[in-house]
């Protein structure tokens, strides 16, 4: 395969290392150019005429532009057929992209939450949201939600039950993992915590962690956080 993909992004970003992963995974040739947030690289002329939303990731294939995290997700696994990311059978399709379409509404919430209350207030210095317990609560019926309906009570290995990883997963993971900043112990959700053990040990999805790692390692974490994140 010819290197023709560009992908920005930010290895903090959720969305940006979900496409990192599915490219390292798919060992698809591709160059990653790394967009400083803090400096404003998305906001520039060059930036913005990739992707319009000044957001992370984008992607340019040969000069075909592309923005919107599952969009891309969507464009790789069907440009380079990685079917073992994405199933081939109609309806198994349709449940892939049920949580895909679910996620924003969704899970986005859980990584707003830690944002809101933990990465803003303490790394930023924005204030805190004096709703807390209330956002709290439903941040955990989100996490309820994943467990019970995409996880099957908490029975399935892979997002609505498929038989190996697919983009959802991907997805999910790395939104579901921001919680290391919160010193989350995932005992209320135990199908989710096995979830997040045995996703987090992928090493790929590993490798694409080490710079959110970095930033939490120094933080107070409990045991089940700690062993993950070594």
């Amino acid at each position: 395969m010819s290197n023709t993909l560009t992908l920005y992004y930010n290895p903090i970003s959720m969305p940006s290392r979900a496409v990192l992963t599915l490219l390292t995974l798919g060992n698809v040739p591709h160059t990653a150019k790394v967009v400083d947030l803090q400096k404003q690289e998305n906001l520039t002329p060059e930036y913005t005429a990739i992707n319009p939303c000044q957001g992370v990731p984008a992607l340019d294939d040969d000069g075909f532009k592309l923005f919107e995290s599952h969009a891309i997700l969507r464009y790789i696994v069907n440009k380079y057929q990685l079917h073992d990311f994405y199933p081939k059978d109609p309806q198994e399709i349709a449940k892939v992209e049920c949580y895909l379409d679910w996620h924003h509404t969704g899970t986005k919430l859980v990584s707003k939450f830690v944002f809101d209350h933990i990465i803003g207030p303490k790394m930023m210095g924005r204030p805190a949201p004096p709703d807390f317990e209330a956002k709290e609560k439903e941040m955990e019926s989100i996490l309820q939600f994943i467990e019970y309906v995409f996880l099957g009570q908490g029975k399935f290995k892979y997002v609505q039950n498929q038989p190996k990883m697919t983009i959802a997963d991907l997805a999910l993971i790395f939104e579901i993992q921001m919680l290391f900043g919160f010193n989350y112990s995932f005992d209320k959700f135990p199908g989710l915590k096995n979830y997040v053990q045995h996703m987090s040990q992928v090493p790929q999805i590993k490798q694409a962690n080490q710079a959110f790692f970095g930033m939490i390692k120094n933080a107070p974490l409990n045991d089940f956080i700690k062993g993950l994140i070594q």
